[in-house]
């Protein structure tokens, strides 16, 4: 499964492309149990992958 991430135009960087959901946690009830997900940005490698929440991801669509 591939993300496309949306970001607004007013947002400071470059919109980058989701290459793969590697994995997920979900956080402690201190952190009203958010679930979040591990990501592999497209064209980077394991060293940068990085955790984004749910939240984060709500405008990327599935692409197939």
């Amino acid at each position: 499964v591939v993300y496309r991430v949306r970001l607004p135009d007013t947002y400071p960087m470059h919109p980058y492309e989701v290459e793969a959901i590697i994995g997920h946690r979900l956080l402690g009830r201190k952190t009203g149990n958010r679930r979040q997900f591990l990501v592999r940005w497209a064209g980077y490698g394991p060293a940068d992958d990085s955790w984004i929440s749910e939240y984060d991801l709500r405008n990327a669509p599935e692409v197939k």
